[in-house]
């Protein structure tokens, strides 16, 4: 009887064994099931690295962090299977990507300049020294910006115009970033007025401005439609800053181009900030507003 017990109580034992041994094992697969899915999340995080060896550290590195493991010591793989949590990759996965998708993002605004040699006083800038500063104080907003850096003279060259057709050199950079990112809300050919000083500044509260001067193409087909995207972001400059703005100059006629590429779409604009009697400071200072009112404009399209 006693045999018969002994016997019956080993069986029991083993039994529980095998149980706790399909026990681990689970825990084991269910592991390596993760850390499989943890892996392939982190590799996704470096997809776009250069460098294999930067990869593979990272990999280490992250994977460590995750589950609380060191690769160099076994033991707290074992230790980690037997309190086994279910790692949080989502937010490494955000943290390490953030850079990349802004790096994806589409641009928003394109800015070019026609005249692109205009000065400002004392040659401390040209319209492209003021193209760029608006584009930075854009992308401060995250919003992605494109400056036509090509010389409008190479592109004169290139396609054997006379050095007097600036517009349609400057056509053929506008439309081939139009149709490379379709996405893009507004297109900005920048300019300057070369007028009296009195004419293109004006003091706000202490600090002085170059004042911004749109104009508008009248001779072709959706002259109407510039002129109201026009409208819309002069309004916004009149409703914080009225004495800024000198307003929409609308031009036909002889002696005129009277298009200024608008006809390509309806959301391009032509804006002269100051003239060649403003300091860049002053330039600068008029395109932190326009930048404000830029992201107003996109933020009003987005909703």
């Amino acid at each position: 009887m006693r045999k018969k017990f002994k016997a019956k109580k080993k069986i029991k034992n083993k039994k529980i064994l095998i149980l706790i041994i399909i026990i681990l094992l689970i825990l084991v697969l269910n592991y390596l099931s993760n850390l499989k899915l943890l892996n392939q999340n982190t590799i996704k995080t470096l997809e776009y690295s250069n460098n294999l060896k930067i990869k593979k550290l990272k990999i280490i590195e992250l994977t460590e962090e995750i589950i609380k493991i060191n690769i160099n010591n076994p033991t707290t793989i074992l230790k980690n299977m037997m309190y086994y949590e279910k790692p949080n990759t989502k937010k490494y996965y955000i943290i390490e990507n953030k850079k990349e998708k802004e790096e994806e993002k589409e641009p928003l605004v394109y800015i070019y300049n026609t005249h692109q040699k205009e000065e400002y006083i004392n040659s401390e800038g040209t319209v492209l020294t003021a193209a760029n500063y608006l584009k930075e104080k854009l992308e401060e907003k995250n919003i992605k910006t494109i400056v036509e850096e090509k010389s409008i003279q190479e592109t004169i060259e290139e396609n054997n115009l006379k050095y007097s057709e600036n517009y349609k050199a400057s056509r053929i950079n506008l439309e081939k970033i139009k149709n490379q990112f379709p996405n893009i809300k507004i297109f900005i050919d920048l300019h300057r007025d070369s007028v009296k000083r009195e004419l293109t500044t004006v003091e706000i509260d202490n600090k002085t401005y170059a004042k911004i001067l749109f104009v508008i193409g009248k001779e072709h087909d959706n002259y109407i439609e510039n002129l109201e995207f026009t409208e819309k972001i002069n309004n916004k400059i009149i409703e914080k800053y009225p004495q800024l703005t000198k307003g929409i100059l609308q031009k036909e006629g002889p002696g005129v181009d009277g298009i200024y590429n608008q006809d390509v779409g309806k959301n391009i604009i032509l804006m002269e900030v100051g003239g060649n009697e403003n300091t860049i400071e002053e330039v600068k200072n008029t395109l932190e507003i326009v930048s404000n009112i830029i992201e107003e404009k996109l933020y009003e399209e987005k909703e």
